[in-house]
């Protein structure tokens, strides 16, 4: 029996690490999300999935897992995948952002150029009127 409480305490560890994963993965989206790094609609996707990580992980600690390694595993590359979409989303939601402002940046150029050419078309009226 040595070996099945070897089992319940790396499930144990791992609910733990799953909580901390999840509490961190929160603060940090929110703190992006603070920042103007990301945006509304991944801030609340990376606010569900970092709930539904913190419920297993409390499952996990509370009544254990009595299925081996595999789970183990499986657990672990997904939590890896989890870092690298957070990663990921992170960078294509600043690139929006980013995107965003310099449409303004161009729609206000635009802009002021064509006041700047009417004034040289009427500039140019006035000129040829005199």
């Amino acid at each position: 029996m040595k070996w099945f409480d070897a089992i319940v305490d790396v499930w144990f560890y791992l609910g733990l690490v799953m909580v901390g994963v999840s509490t961190l993965m929160f603060v940090i989206a929110f703190l992006r999300y603070a920042r103007k790094k990301m945006s509304d609609g991944f801030m609340l996707i990376w606010f569900v999935i970092s709930i539904i990580v913190l419920v297993l992980g409390i499952v996990l600690i509370v009544n254990g897992y009595s299925s081996g390694l595999v789970v183990a595993v499986l657990s672990t590359v997904c939590a890896l995948l989890l870092i690298l979409i957070f990663v990921v989303s992170s960078m294509v939601s600043e690139l929006m952002m980013k995107v965003r402002e310099l449409a303004m940046q161009v729609a206000l150029l635009n802009q002021e150029n064509d006041s700047m050419l009417q004034q040289i078309n009427k500039l140019k009226e006035s000129e040829k009127d005199a």
